[in-house]
């Protein structure tokens, strides 16, 4: 079965092409050679000369062209690299009878090609109970072979090996180990870990070098002492050889490879004097047959990108900023004598043995920068959208307006600048992220918000949104909390975007429910070096914030603050709680409890369809979600409206909210998860018993009586006239006051962080 975007592919170069190639061997014009000079000068005269006659009269490349159809399954698949658009890529894909096999991506080298797998492959895919088996991978690098090639500089390393990396992930190969002849660890370094979980490799040559007294005085000492082995002696002669001999085609590629491809695309003898001189020297004493010869470089000559296009990578690999490429994930090397950089191995770095995130102990820097290609793509999207008719006279009755919509639309298409506003959240929201590692869902990367107060006391706070929010709804309040003042404590804040949300990583296994979305929050803190902190949430945010109450409360987590009490509210019953029954029948409802309940029933009988579908089918809605941007726009935008207390929402306010959803990194449709992963846990849990306080917004879509969500650990409730759902987007003067009088001085939960009082 054929994966998604997977097309077979077989190598048919046409007549046409064949017979170009014969005029142009016919009208080769060779260079004279000086008398004895052997291979001193570089390929002898004689090699070629026997070569372009065989390439000329007697190889048949229909013959190998066949071979290489039966011998290898070929097929190409579009791969979107980012910045540089979709790149159709040609791979062989060979699987093993055995199903627990494992999946290896074998990654070529210059000058070879994906011909180099064409031995190894039916070893790899062998089963037998004495060794293990592959699937096989063997992709031709952008640039060569039968794969497309980019058409804008700068295609470099992280490039190459986010084609490989995604090509596994396409063909559903989450995990996968990695064998290379080349310089292509840097698939180790971004994806190992969770996905590239080891690899292998015949060549260790490019980073090599002594160690330094000063970056590595102890392995400079043992180096220093330690008497070289024969081999490495060998080794050290043999790279000696390469540098001071052999390796001028370097400097022209990785200085000048439009210069030399001028040679490489129009001269087929100039092709083949570049490469067999590489092939004969660089190998042990290989056999290589003429027609062997003669079809690796056939293989560039035809290649879809031009035989010179190759070349390139040795400009963009020299020439790109430095990168750490030390991966940290299991490697293994194997050394062969011939290789052209054969160090002693205590020049190469120790790698560990045992498999660790590179990024699980450190957070990263972010900005959010959505690619050209896909606000390209959301644009003709809008455009081709097709919306629905609408009945006469209905208003809002049915659900958003067809004229909300389409003036929305039509600001998406015409007025509406992403980048401003992409800016302006770069600008004021100090972002990062960091991979964290989730029991039973391996490591997710987390996208947050981490903004430390001047105040060295302040008291760490974690924000959690809920949906259809996310983390913009921190933006207003994040300037209030950090501020310092002796009138109010001061806050260090951190708010995540849910997994699943935002810029954060989606699960990719079904049951990531609250207690996950708990464990992300509290390791987050715990990595930030928070030990102790207290939160502050509404919508799912509350589902989460009170399941971090309950599985790291007391410990870490010392107190919790919402603005919504929606999942837990009933009224109280004779037989679970007969004293507060009582209390509830004799006490009567506030004005403001009788008006929140009229919200609530609203919200049951005349909003909560969404609710249903949400957490019974959630892929059924997503599909709409994810392929429809005008179906975003209306789902999220009604909610927008409905659920705040007349706020006045600006259209490009709610475009920037929806386009957050539409350029999440899982996808629009995988927020929705949440409430089929999450009800049924969210209903279940009991109450936390660390302090808790409330803000009560007479708009929140469920507004129950006080005393039905009332346990004995609340300590604080705040009432406000005025206020929705969004109340830290609504409200946000009002929401951080209450919160800092339930921290502050005089407050129920002054100094429940002992080390940071907020002052």
């Amino acid at each position: 079965m054929l994966g998604l975007g997977q097309t077979p592919f077989r190598i048919n170069i046409s007549q046409e092409r064949l017979n170009l190639l014969k005029e142009k061997l016919s009208l080769a014009r060779l260079p004279d050679e000086l008398e004895d000079a052997g291979s001193d000068y570089g390929t002898p005269l004689s090699d070629v000369q026997r070569l372009l006659a065989r390439w000329k009269d007697g190889y048949d490349w229909r013959i190998y062209e066949k071979q290489l159809n039966d011998e290898l399954p070929q097929f190409q698949q579009h791969i979107d690299v980012n910045q540089f658009g979709k790149l159709k890529i040609h791979y062989v894909h060979k699987k093993s009878e055995i199903e627990g096999a494992i999946p290896l991506l074998f990654i070529h080298g210059w000058p070879g090609s994906f011909i180099e797998v064409r031995k190894i492959m039916p070893l790899l895919v062998q089963g037998s109970c004495e060794h293990p088996s592959f699937h096989v991978v063997a992709f031709s690098l952008p640039n060569f072979g039968f794969s497309e090639a980019p058409k804008k500089r700068g295609f470099g390393i992280s490039q190459y090996a986010e084609v490989g990396h995604k090509l596994m992930l396409a063909l559903g190969y989450e995990e996968y180990g990695k064998g290379e002849t080349g310089d292509m660890q840097r698939i180790a370094k971004h994806y190992g870990g969770k996905h590239c979980k080891a690899w292998h490799t015949n060549w260790e040559g490019l980073r090599s070098s002594p160690p330094t007294f000063f970056r590595s005085p102890l392995l400079y000492l043992s180096n220093f002492f330690h008497k070289y082995s024969a081999s490495e002696q060998a080794g050290l002669e043999r790279a000696k050889w390469y540098w001071e001999k052999s390796s001028g085609y370097f400097a022209e590629q990785s200085t000048q490879p439009q210069t030399i491809g001028y040679s490489l695309a129009d001269s087929p003898a100039g092709l083949l004097g570049w490469f067999y001189g590489k092939l004969v020297e660089w190998t042990d004493n290989y056999q290589w047959e003429d027609d062997e010869v003669l079809t690796w470089i056939s293989i560039y000559y035809f290649s879809a990108a031009g035989p010179a296009a190759s070349v390139r990578i040795y400009y963009e690999r020299v020439n790109e900023s430095p990168v750490d490429d030390s991966p940290t994930i299991p490697h293994g090397a194997s050394f062969f004598p011939k290789e052209i950089t054969n160090f002693p191995r205590s020049t190469t770095p120790s790698l560990p043995m045992e498999p660790t995130s590179p990024n699980e102990s450190k957070s990263v820097p972010f900005k959010i920068a959505i690619a050209d290609d896909q606000l390209k793509q959301l644009k003709e999207r809008l455009t081709s959208s097709r919306p629905p008719d609408e009945l006469d006279g209905v208003g809002d009755d049915y659900g958003v307006p067809l004229s909300d919509i389409r003036r929305l639309l039509s600001r998406w298409i015409n007025g509406y600048d992403w980048r401003k506003y992409e800016k302006q959240l770069n600008d004021e929201l100090p972002q990062f992220q960091r991979y964290v590692e989730v029991k039973g869902f391996d490591k997710l990367n987390i996208h947050y918000i981490h903004k430390r107060s001047e105040v060295e006391g302040a008291i760490p706070l974690l924000f959690l949104h809920g949906w259809p929010g996310s983390f913009i709804e921190v933006r207003k309040i994040l300037p209030l909390l950090i501020q310092k003042s002796p009138e109010h404590p001061s806050f260090h804040v951190v708010a995540i975007s849910l997994p699943n949300f935002g810029f954060s990583e989606g699960a990719t296994k079904k049951g990531f429910g609250l207690t996950q979305y708990a464990e992300v929050a509290n390791k987050v803190m715990l990595s930030l070096g928070y030990e102790e902190y207290v939160t502050q949430s509404g919508d799912w945010g509350y589902g989460v914030a009170r399941k971090v109450a309950n599985d790291y409360g007391g410990k870490n987590n010392r107190a919790w603050h919402t603005n919504f009490e929606g999942l837990h509210g009933a009224p109280p019953s004779f037989f679970r709680n007969p004293l507060l029954y009582l209390e509830n029948r004799l006490r009567g409802y506030t004005p403001a409890e009788k008006a929140g309940l009229e919200r609530t029933k609203w919200f049951r009988e005349k909003s909560s369809g969404y609710f249903a579908l949400q957490t019974t089918k959630p892929q059924t809605l997503g599909y709409s979600l994810a392929d429809s941007p005008v179906g975003l726009l209306a789902w999220l935008y009604e909610k927008l409206v409905d659920y705040s207390d007349n706020y006045p929402w600006e259209d490009d306010e709610v475009l920037t909210w929806v386009s957050i959803y539409w350029f999440s990194t899982a996808g629009p449709a995988a927020s929705v998860r949440i409430y089929y992963e999450a009800i049924s846990e969210a209903l279940l849990d009991e109450p936390p018993s660390i302090p808790h306080g409330v803000s009560f917004f007479p708009k929140e879509v469920v507004n129950l009586p006080r005393l039905w969500t009332r346990t004995k650990y609340r300590i604080f409730v705040a009432e406000h006239a005025q206020g929705g759902h969004y109340a830290a987007y609504e409200k946000p003067n009002e929401l951080v006051g209450d919160v800092r009088k339930m921290f502050g001085k005089g407050g129920p939960a002054y100094g429940v962080i002992h080390t940071n009082p907020g002052y």
